[in-house]
């Protein structure tokens, strides 16, 4: 029999058989509300269940921090889209911001094709593609940037600060860096980027938390991070170019924002519509009636956010324009809209 099994009927006095996946009684996952972090007891479990001893340890979340994230992106002349961020770490946070992550990237310009599917047996040295991924990237001094595989297709986009000896290592409160960036061929969308803390490595006595206790914990760290809304490439050109197809995409993004709480469901359905019938319209050789949709849209977004041209790196994005005013799209969200609506009729010709 395990030995956690025979810890479990030990503990309950033979009477009941608690499973060997459940916390045995006195195990527990206690949040502080006041610090912000947990205090882990568990067992350990020496050679014999009657000699096992509840150990105690304190888990700080690396969720101790108040980024902010500015995302420009702008046409090349070779027709690459240069992105680049701008991070922010604000006085209500209580730790240095050490990590920042895009996830899923569809793709960035680098020196030799990158592996969007994982395990997917992709040629080439190993080394040779991270060293490659990594150096498709602006990266600040003291940073470091990788580039990998994300779990969902595509690329997973990482920057983590390069030396961490003390506390006062990584991005500190009330302090600012750019220099991030990457080069893409596709249109921007948006994901939400992670953010990370400068949290104390745990130290757990013992073997550490076992069972379902572990798996609990497993839990609260994969999410121990904060989220923000950023514009990465997402949306891929069609070659041969095919406006409808082009907006097909968009649509299938655009639809992914009312779960990120950019805009109003009310709104989104409305761009919906319309982006549907500007797609049919292309689609069925009414280019007239597809531009109409398309100026109606931008007339949508412009109601909500002046000057959405302008990519200024200090005007911030949100859910309120210029006046302060509660607005029914993010001005990320408009901004990265009216970008690749305004990249599809360049192409077709359109002087916008």
């Amino acid at each position: 029999m395990p030995l956690r099994m025979k810890l479990a009927l030990w503990l309950t006095s033979l009477t009941v058989a608690i499973p060997v996946a459940a916390a045995l009684p006195g195990e527990s996952i206690v949040l502080d509300p006041v610090t912000g972090d947990y205090t882990v007891t568990y067992f350990d479990y020496p050679d014999s269940p009657d000699k096992a001893q509840l150990r105690r340890a304190v888990f700080v979340p690396a969720t101790k921090i108040d980024p902010a994230i500015k995302s420009l992106f702008r046409h090349r002349h070779d027709g690459v889209i240069d992105y680049s961020y701008r991070l922010s770490n604000g006085i209500k946070g209580k730790q240095a911001l050490i990590s920042f992550i895009l996830d899923p990237v569809s793709d960035i310009v680098s020196s030799v094709p990158l592996p969007k599917k994982e395990n997917s047996g992709h040629p080439g040295n190993i080394e040779d593609i991270q060293t490659a991924g990594s150096n498709a990237l602006s990266t600040p001094r003291d940073w470091i940037g990788r580039s990998t595989t994300s779990r969902v297709g595509g690329l997973r986009i990482g920057w983590t600060f390069g030396n961490l000896n003390s506390v006062n290592d990584g991005l500190q409160i009330g302090m600012t860096q750019a220099g991030f960036g990457l080069f893409s061929k596709d249109l921007p969308g948006i994901v939400l980027a992670q953010f990370r803390g400068h949290a104390p490595v745990t130290m757990f006595p013992a073997e550490g938390p076992q069972g379902e206790l572990a798996n609990e914990l497993a839990s609260i760290r994969q999410i121990n991070f904060v989220v923000r809304p950023a514009a990465v490439p997402s949306i891929a050109v069609p070659l041969p170019f095919d406006a409808a197809m082009l907006l097909g995409r968009i649509q299938t993004h655009v639809q992914t924002w009312a779960g990120m709480d950019l805009l109003d469901t009310s709104f989104a359905a409305q761009l919906d519509r319309y982006l549907a019938a500007a797609a049919d319209a292309y689609r069925y050789q009414q280019p007239k009636a597809a531009k109409e949709h398309i100026e109606t849209l931008r007339r949508m977004l412009k109601r909500e956010h002046q000057d959405l041209e302008r990519d200024e790196e200090h005007e911030p994005d949100s859910r309120r324009n210029d006046g302060g005013k509660s607005v029914l799209i993010d001005r990320l969200a408009a901004r990265v809209l009216d970008f690749d609506l305004r990249y599809l009729l360049r192409r077709l010709g359109d002087k916008h």
